[in-house]
Protein backbone atom coordinates (compact mmCIF):
# COMPACT_ATOMS: atom_id res chain seq x y z
CA UNK A 1 0.00 0.00 0.00
CA UNK A 2 1.02 3.66 -0.39
CA UNK A 3 0.04 6.94 1.24
CA UNK A 4 -2.95 8.04 -0.86
CA UNK A 5 -3.17 11.55 0.54
CA UNK A 6 -0.14 13.71 1.21
CA UNK A 7 -1.03 16.68 3.41
CA UNK A 8 0.85 19.96 3.69
CA UNK A 9 2.98 18.77 6.62
CA UNK A 10 3.96 15.53 4.89
CA UNK A 11 5.07 17.52 1.84
CA UNK A 12 8.12 18.71 3.78
CA UNK A 13 9.01 15.09 4.59
CA UNK A 14 8.36 13.35 1.30
CA UNK A 15 9.77 16.15 -0.85
CA UNK A 16 13.32 16.37 0.52
CA UNK A 17 13.49 12.57 0.84
CA UNK A 18 12.73 12.11 -2.87
CA UNK A 19 14.98 14.91 -4.19
CA UNK A 20 17.86 13.68 -2.05
CA UNK A 21 17.45 10.09 -3.29
CA UNK A 22 17.20 11.21 -6.90
CA UNK A 23 20.45 13.16 -6.70
CA UNK A 24 22.40 10.60 -4.70
CA UNK A 25 21.14 7.31 -6.14
CA UNK A 26 19.66 7.80 -9.61
CA UNK A 27 21.90 10.35 -11.30
CA UNK A 28 24.43 8.69 -13.54
CA UNK A 29 22.58 5.41 -14.00
CA UNK A 30 21.58 6.49 -17.51
CA UNK A 31 23.41 9.76 -18.26
CA UNK A 32 20.80 10.84 -20.81
CA UNK A 33 18.25 11.03 -17.97
CA UNK A 34 20.42 13.26 -15.77
CA UNK A 35 19.19 16.70 -16.99
CA UNK A 36 15.57 15.68 -16.44
CA UNK A 37 16.36 14.14 -13.05
CA UNK A 38 18.13 17.31 -11.91
CA UNK A 39 15.19 19.40 -13.08
CA UNK A 40 12.69 17.16 -11.29
CA UNK A 41 14.68 17.27 -8.03
CA UNK A 42 15.04 21.06 -8.23
CA UNK A 43 11.31 21.45 -8.82
CA UNK A 44 10.46 19.24 -5.84
CA UNK A 45 12.72 21.38 -3.61
CA UNK A 46 11.30 24.68 -4.92
CA UNK A 47 7.70 23.55 -4.52
CA UNK A 48 8.41 22.11 -1.07
CA UNK A 49 9.76 25.49 0.04
CA UNK A 50 6.66 27.22 -1.35
CA UNK A 51 4.37 24.92 0.65
CA UNK A 52 6.44 25.42 3.80
CA UNK A 53 6.22 29.21 3.48
CA UNK A 54 2.48 29.13 2.82
CA UNK A 55 1.88 26.91 5.86
CA UNK A 56 4.06 29.11 8.09
CA UNK A 57 2.23 32.22 6.91
CA UNK A 58 -1.18 30.65 7.59
CA UNK A 59 -0.18 29.42 11.04
CA UNK A 60 1.51 32.70 11.91
CA UNK A 61 -1.67 34.56 11.01
CA UNK A 62 -3.69 32.09 13.05
CA UNK A 63 -1.45 32.76 16.04
CA UNK A 64 -1.97 36.50 15.53
CA UNK A 65 -5.69 35.94 15.39
CA UNK A 66 -5.65 34.06 18.68
CA UNK A 67 -3.50 36.76 20.27
CA UNK A 68 -5.85 39.40 18.94
CA UNK A 69 -8.81 37.56 20.44
CA UNK A 70 -7.04 37.33 23.79
CA UNK A 71 -6.27 41.06 23.71
CA UNK A 72 -9.82 41.86 22.67
CA UNK A 73 -11.62 39.97 25.46
CA UNK A 74 -10.58 42.09 28.48
CA UNK A 75 -11.14 45.32 26.57
CA UNK A 76 -14.62 44.23 25.57
CA UNK A 77 -15.38 43.45 29.21
CA UNK A 78 -14.14 46.90 30.22
CA UNK A 79 -16.23 48.50 27.47
CA UNK A 80 -19.39 46.71 28.58
CA UNK A 81 -18.68 47.76 32.17
CA UNK A 82 -18.30 51.36 31.02
CA UNK A 83 -21.59 51.17 29.14
CA UNK A 84 -23.29 49.84 32.28
CA UNK A 85 -21.88 52.62 34.46
CA UNK A 86 -22.91 55.25 31.94
CA UNK A 87 -26.42 53.79 31.84
CA UNK A 88 -26.56 54.06 35.64
CA UNK A 89 -25.33 57.65 35.40
CA UNK A 90 -28.13 58.48 32.95
CA UNK A 91 -30.62 56.91 35.34
CA UNK A 92 -29.59 59.39 38.03
CA UNK A 93 -30.89 62.31 35.97
CA UNK A 94 -34.35 63.79 36.50
CA UNK A 95 -37.12 62.09 34.55
CA UNK A 96 -37.23 63.40 31.01
CA UNK A 97 -33.97 65.32 31.34
CA UNK A 98 -32.13 62.93 29.05
CA UNK A 99 -33.47 60.78 26.21
CA UNK A 100 -31.73 57.47 26.85
CA UNK A 101 -32.34 56.27 23.28
CA UNK A 102 -30.11 59.04 22.02
CA UNK A 103 -27.23 57.10 23.55
CA UNK A 104 -28.56 53.52 23.62
CA UNK A 105 -30.40 53.50 20.32
CA UNK A 106 -31.95 50.03 20.48
CA UNK A 107 -34.00 50.12 23.68
CA UNK A 108 -32.40 52.78 25.84
CA UNK A 109 -30.44 50.30 27.97
CA UNK A 110 -26.85 49.06 28.07
CA UNK A 111 -28.13 45.49 27.90
CA UNK A 112 -29.70 46.23 24.56
CA UNK A 113 -26.28 46.77 23.03
CA UNK A 114 -25.50 43.05 23.15
CA UNK A 115 -22.14 41.36 23.61
CA UNK A 116 -20.87 41.10 20.03
CA UNK A 117 -17.61 42.98 19.56
CA UNK A 118 -18.87 44.97 16.58
CA UNK A 119 -22.00 46.06 18.47
CA UNK A 120 -19.99 47.13 21.53
CA UNK A 121 -17.52 49.11 19.43
CA UNK A 122 -20.37 50.80 17.56
CA UNK A 123 -22.17 51.72 20.80
CA UNK A 124 -19.03 53.15 22.41
CA UNK A 125 -18.18 55.20 19.32
CA UNK A 126 -21.79 56.42 19.05
CA UNK A 127 -21.93 57.57 22.67
CA UNK A 128 -18.54 59.28 22.29
CA UNK A 129 -19.98 61.36 19.45
CA UNK A 130 -23.27 62.15 21.16
CA UNK A 131 -21.51 63.41 24.31
CA UNK A 132 -20.01 66.28 22.28
CA UNK A 133 -23.23 67.17 20.51
CA UNK A 134 -24.49 70.75 21.05
CA UNK A 135 -27.00 70.98 23.89
CA UNK A 136 -25.99 67.63 25.43
CA UNK A 137 -27.94 67.43 28.71
CA UNK A 138 -25.78 64.79 30.36
CA UNK A 139 -24.14 65.94 33.56
CA UNK A 140 -20.33 65.74 33.56
CA UNK A 141 -20.46 65.18 29.80
CA UNK A 142 -16.79 66.13 29.37
CA UNK A 143 -15.73 63.54 31.93
CA UNK A 144 -17.74 60.78 30.27
CA UNK A 145 -16.62 61.84 26.83
CA UNK A 146 -13.02 61.44 27.91
CA UNK A 147 -13.67 57.91 29.15
CA UNK A 148 -15.58 56.84 26.06
CA UNK A 149 -13.09 58.46 23.70
CA UNK A 150 -10.20 56.60 25.36
CA UNK A 151 -12.14 53.34 25.17
CA UNK A 152 -12.89 53.87 21.47
CA UNK A 153 -9.23 54.49 20.69
CA UNK A 154 -8.15 51.39 22.63
CA UNK A 155 -10.85 48.97 21.51
CA UNK A 156 -11.37 49.76 17.82
CA UNK A 157 -7.90 48.82 16.50
CA UNK A 158 -7.74 45.61 18.58
CA UNK A 159 -11.12 44.40 17.30
CA UNK A 160 -10.21 45.39 13.74
CA UNK A 161 -6.88 43.53 13.97
CA UNK A 162 -8.51 40.35 15.24
CA UNK A 163 -11.14 40.44 12.49
CA UNK A 164 -8.58 41.19 9.76
CA UNK A 165 -6.37 38.34 10.95
CA UNK A 166 -9.30 35.95 10.74
CA UNK A 167 -10.04 37.07 7.17
CA UNK A 168 -6.35 36.76 6.26
CA UNK A 169 -6.23 33.24 7.66
CA UNK A 170 -9.26 32.23 5.60
CA UNK A 171 -7.66 33.65 2.46
CA UNK A 172 -4.40 31.83 3.15
CA UNK A 173 -6.01 28.42 3.52
CA UNK A 174 -6.74 28.11 -0.23
CA UNK A 175 -3.20 29.38 -0.86
CA UNK A 176 -1.77 26.47 1.12
CA UNK A 177 -3.88 24.03 -0.87
CA UNK A 178 -2.85 25.64 -4.16
CA UNK A 179 0.85 25.32 -3.36
CA UNK A 180 0.28 21.73 -2.21
CA UNK A 181 -1.35 20.87 -5.52
CA UNK A 182 1.53 22.41 -7.47
CA UNK A 183 3.96 20.38 -5.36
CA UNK A 184 1.92 17.21 -5.89
CA UNK A 185 1.93 17.64 -9.67
CA UNK A 186 5.71 17.99 -9.70
CA UNK A 187 6.15 15.09 -7.29
CA UNK A 188 4.00 12.74 -9.36
CA UNK A 189 5.84 13.81 -12.52
CA UNK A 190 9.19 13.11 -10.85
CA UNK A 191 7.92 9.71 -9.76
CA UNK A 192 6.90 8.87 -13.34
CA UNK A 193 10.30 9.96 -14.61
CA UNK A 194 12.11 7.78 -12.09
CA UNK A 195 9.82 4.86 -12.88
CA UNK A 196 10.75 5.22 -16.54
CA UNK A 197 14.44 5.17 -15.69
CA UNK A 198 14.11 2.12 -13.48
CA UNK A 199 12.08 0.26 -16.10
CA UNK A 200 14.92 0.69 -18.56
CA UNK A 201 17.19 -0.90 -15.95
CA UNK A 202 14.76 -3.66 -15.04
CA UNK A 203 14.49 -2.35 -11.48
CA UNK A 204 11.02 -0.80 -11.39
CA UNK A 205 10.26 -2.59 -8.10
CA UNK A 206 12.90 -0.34 -6.48
CA UNK A 207 10.83 2.83 -7.05
CA UNK A 208 9.59 2.67 -3.45
CA UNK A 209 13.18 3.10 -2.24
CA UNK A 210 13.25 6.63 -3.66
CA UNK A 211 9.72 7.81 -2.81
CA UNK A 212 8.92 7.36 0.84
CA UNK A 213 5.14 7.68 0.38
CA UNK A 214 5.24 4.33 -1.45
CA UNK A 215 6.45 2.73 1.78
CA UNK A 216 3.74 4.21 4.03
CA UNK A 217 0.41 2.43 4.64
CA UNK A 218 -2.67 4.31 3.48
CA UNK A 219 -4.15 6.52 6.19
CA UNK A 220 -0.91 6.85 8.13
CA UNK A 221 0.07 10.34 9.33
CA UNK A 222 3.80 10.74 8.71
CA UNK A 223 5.64 12.99 11.16
CA UNK A 224 9.25 12.42 10.16
CA UNK A 225 11.51 10.76 7.59
CA UNK A 226 12.51 7.12 7.98
CA UNK A 227 15.88 6.00 9.29
CA UNK A 228 18.39 5.83 6.48
CA UNK A 229 18.83 2.34 5.06
CA UNK A 230 21.15 1.17 2.26
CA UNK A 231 19.39 0.92 -1.08
CA UNK A 232 19.83 -1.86 -3.61
CA UNK A 233 23.00 -0.36 -5.08
CA UNK A 234 24.59 -0.03 -1.66
CA UNK A 235 23.57 -3.59 -0.80
CA UNK A 236 25.17 -4.90 -4.00
CA UNK A 237 28.41 -3.06 -3.21
CA UNK A 238 28.41 -4.54 0.31
CA UNK A 239 27.90 -8.06 -1.04
CA UNK A 240 30.77 -7.64 -3.51
CA UNK A 241 33.09 -6.39 -0.79
CA UNK A 242 32.19 -9.40 1.39
CA UNK A 243 32.88 -11.77 -1.49
CA UNK A 244 36.30 -10.22 -2.13
CA UNK A 245 37.17 -10.69 1.55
Amino acid sequence: MADRFIDQDEVTIYGPYASNKIRKKLLGLIPEYDPALNYAADQIDAHTTAVKWAVEAARGTDASRRQGARSKAPLLKQARTLLGKFSTHLGAHDNGAVDRKVFFTKDGTAGGVGKAAADVVLAVAHITTKLTAPGCAVREAAHWHGRFDAMTKSLTPVVAFADDARVDRQSLTPEVETTRQVWLNGYVAAKALCESLLRHLGRVEQLRLYFYDLQVPAGTKVTGPPAEEPDAREAEDTDEDAGDA
